[in-house]
């Protein structure tokens, strides 16, 4: 009786609500375009970071002496450095906030990334490449629960896969700027250093731009407002939640119709205990939950499927021009892609056993650039594509029919004989990168908001395993068996799909019935 009687007076109380009513009274506009765009930049960002080796390791093995193994497992270095320290950024987020785990991150990733620049040799290349990638660490999976958090339940789903949509851009940009800065032939010396600073130099530099745009506007962003009101800080929360309404309404602040929020029992404690003790048990704390009943299965899907679409997209990915230049470099075009690359590896074998003088080339030709380009705007494309129908036909069918037919792409992309075929089922392939932020899309709604930066993080933490293992296994697989990645990742695709049958299926989360009864004025637009 007296639930009953909360409940009424709760329905005729329209200056109290919870969280997720008032962010849909909060309305819909420019302020959740802008978020949408700045969190869109981080992931542009982040993926340059990861991906621009792939074109600046052959660019730089003359300057810096690559032989073929010393490439693997430099292209898997900043994977590494993910794996080894997502867990920490994870906690950070769900204990200290979101924008917290980001800011300092994003700032130092890009201070280190354009000192890497100027290194002298391979270690300390590696090294400060090493170091960057462990602060890119932090945005790099928070970034889909910060932006997933500032939307409400009519536009969440939509915002985040626009979001992730600059990942494709990002695809785009690379080789754009790859195109425009390598074939330059520019070469400054520096004898203090006593190096050559040649366009591969500049590249990595270029590449931090992103980072460095978006941690400009995040330093002029709120934290999240999930977050504040999972903290138990809902002044703060409903202060964020009044911007928000401010600038979508172009209202004044003070008239925003919630003037309380409803307090849930999920509050996160971020302040237990001190020292390393301290944070070992928070950690504790805010993982064991997720591989409980009845969490278990979803972290251990959302982490599969993360792994094998990183590890096929990026794990590729990263060889990809190192693949289109073995291609530009034959005059043949009727040869499958494994082909050609045998080809050209048996002849620096035949030239190397002939004790033929081998003279160092570091040329990327213009159809790398083209073709890398095409792969880009295919794999943007898919972005739209999702964050058009996600709203008619749901993120579990996405996942299952996109994973299904972009494996069966890389199978099918070593198979036929036509160069231009293939790259084109090399770039269906590459859509299954779209699968991301709607996997994570899937976690943020799978998980409650106490767990839910751990979980994605988890989850991209696995993901990040799956591009060092890939890059690392395609890399072996281009000198032994070049056939087996391209059938070893799309089986792997297709068992991702089969998996996500067993998906909820995710149906938008229902609008309060306290927001139909609103004021007109307080709609969305």
């Amino acid at each position: 009786m007296g639930d009953a009687m909360d409940n009424a007076n709760h329905k005729n109380d329209k200056t109290a609500a919870t969280l997720d009513e008032a962010m849909l009274l909060s309305g819909f506009g420019i302020y959740n375009i802008i978020h949408m765009l700045m969190s869109g930049l981080i992931l542009m960002g982040m993926i340059m970071h990861c991906l621009v080796l792939g074109y600046v390791i052959p660019a730089a093995q003359c300057d810096l002496e690559l032989t073929t193994q010393q490439k693997g497992w430099l292209s898997a270095l900043p994977f590494t450095a993910i794996i080894l320290t997502s867990y920490f950024w994870g906690w950070l987020a769900d204990t200290k906030g979101r924008r917290t785990a980001m800011l300092g991150s994003m700032f130092l990733a890009v201070i280190i990334s354009a000192i890497s620049s100027f290194a002298p040799n391979l270690t300390s290349f590696a090294v400060l490449q090493f170091v960057s990638a462990i602060f890119m660490t932090g945005p790099s999976a928070v970034v889909y629960t910060f932006l997933g958090e500032f939307h409400n339940l009519r536009h969440r789903d939509k915002m985040v896969t626009l979001g992730s949509a600059f990942i494709g851009i990002g695809t785009i940009v690379l080789p754009c700027l790859s195109w425009l800065i390598l074939p330059q032939n520019f070469s400054f010396y520096l004898e203090f250093l006593d190096i050559y600073y040649r366009p591969w130099r500049l590249l990595v530099v270029a590449c931090t731009i992103p980072f460095a745009l978006a941690t400009i506007f995040l330093f002029f962003a709120p934290e999240s407002p999930k977050f504040l009101y999972s903290s138990g800080r809902h002044e703060e929360c409903l202060e964020v939640l009044r911007i928000i309404y401010a600038a979508n309404n172009f209202k004044p602040k003070d008239s925003f119709i919630v003037k309380s929020l409803i307090a849930e029992n999920q509050v996160t404690n971020s302040n237990k205990g001190r020292g390393i003790t301290g944070v070992l048990s928070s950690m504790k704390e805010q993982t064991l939950p997720i591989f409980k009943p009845p969490l278990l299965p979803w972290i251990c899907l959302t982490c599969f499927v993360q792994f094998g679409v990183f590890s096929a997209t990026n794990g590729f990915y990263i060889w990809f021009p190192t693949i289109l230049n073995a291609l530009g470099s034959q005059e043949s075009v009727n040869m499958k892609i494994c082909d050609v690359i045998e080809l050209t590896r048996n002849k620096a074998a035949a030239d190397a056993l002939n004790n033929t003088t081998i003279i160092c080339d570091d040329t990327i030709y213009t159809s790398t650039f083209e073709r890398s380009i095409y792969v880009g705007l295919v794999f943007f494309s898919m972005y739209l594509i999702v964050a058009v129908l996600v709203d008619f036909v749901g993120k579990k069918f996405i996942l299952v029919v996109t994973l299904t037919i972009t494996g069966i792409c890389a199978i099918s992309a070593n198979l036929v004989y036509d160069q231009q075929i293939a790259v084109v089922l090399f770039a269906i392939f590459q859509m299954s990168g779209a699968c991301v932020g709607l996997t994570n899309a899937v976690a943020v709604q799978l998980f409650p908001t106490k767990y839910r930066g751990m979980a994605v993080c988890l989850a991209m933490l696995s993901g990040r395993t799956g591009s060092m293992v890939g890059s690392y296994l395609i890399g072996l697989f281009l000198d032994i068996n070049c056939g087996a990645g391209f059938y070893l990742f799309g089986g792997l695709l297709v068992v991702n799909g089969l998996t996500c049958l067993t998906l909820p299926n995710m149906k938008k989360e229902k609008v309060p019935e306290t927001i139909a009864t609103a004021p007109k004025d307080t709609q969305e637009p």
